[in-house]
């Protein structure tokens, strides 16, 4: 059985502490998701020329951010790495023609264990983090990296494409938790939320002549995760949560068939 992939806005690191309807959604989530082998991520906050591939035993918790609660700073989340199957993730790559490296020293970043800490809080389950192409690199570089691991779902392995459907930063952070949605916000995220529901992957491509794409999206990192999984992607995607948080964040949770 291939496992669908997952699509997931992870938002703020405070998405593992606060209060949100995501959050909720997460925890609950994690139990009802069949138990995979493994998790391969791919989050907005790992940027490498060549793409690289954790590859240790355990990899460390990266706390990528600041400004937010000691609890947050303090919080491990001790997964186990699996060497083995990063260097066939490697090896898998070089072979579809996407330059790849093993990396046994970078651990996971916020986009990858706060919300997987919400799904698995026991950390049992191996992860192995992928990271984008380079910053300097193009959506098409995005769309093939997603094309390349979508195999990997044929062997019990979750993929997870964590990013943001919006992602404004600049309103996010003028805006409490709970404030309602902001519409430059949800004329984006309904644009895109289209595409992947009639399963018109393409068009996700096109995504800088969408409805406000410079307001919500001023670099495009958070963005890519989602045309990588819009690569994988082999049918119409399933909106399986919507939400906003700060009011410019879409919290958006897909199912993507591969």
């Amino acid at each position: 059985m291939t496992r669908p992939a997952l699509f997931l806005s992870h938002g703020a690191p405070t998405l593992l502490t606060g209060r949100s309807p995501a959050r909720d959604f997460l925890i609950g989530l994690g139990d009802t998701l069949p138990a995979p082998a493994a998790y391969g991520v791919v989050s907005a906050h790992w940027e490498n020329g060549p793409v690289a591939v954790t590859s240790s035993t355990r990899p460390v918790t990266i706390h990528d951010f600041r400004g937010f609660s000691e609890e947050l700073h303090r919080f491990i989340w001790p997964a186990p790495g699996a060497p083995e199957l990063a260097e066939d993730i490697v090896t898998r790559l070089n072979a579809a023609g996407i330059d790849a490296v093993p990396d046994a020293h970078r651990g996971l970043d916020h986009g990858a264990w706060v919300p997987l800490a919400l799904v698995e809080p026991d950390a049992q389950i191996p992860v192995i983090q992928i990271s984008l192409p380079s910053r300097f690199s193009t959506d098409e570089d995005s769309w093939a990296l997603g094309r390349a691991l979508a195999p990997l779902a044929q062997e019990n392995i979750q993929l997870i494409f964590s990013g943001s459907l919006t992602h404004s930063l600049r309103d996010a952070l003028s805006a409490p938790e709970n404030a309602p949605p902001a519409p430059f916000a949800v004329a984006f995220a309904d644009w895109a939320r289209t595409a992947m529901a009639s399963g018109d992957w393409d068009a996700l491509k096109d995504w800088r002549s969408a409805p406000n794409a410079q307001r919500n999206h001023p670099s495009p990192e958070h963005y890519r995760p989602l045309i990588a999984a819009a690569g994988a992607a082999a049918g119409p995607g399933v909106q399986m949560h919507e939400s906003y948080t700060h009011a410019a964040l879409a919290m958006d949770i897909w199912s993507i068939p591969l």
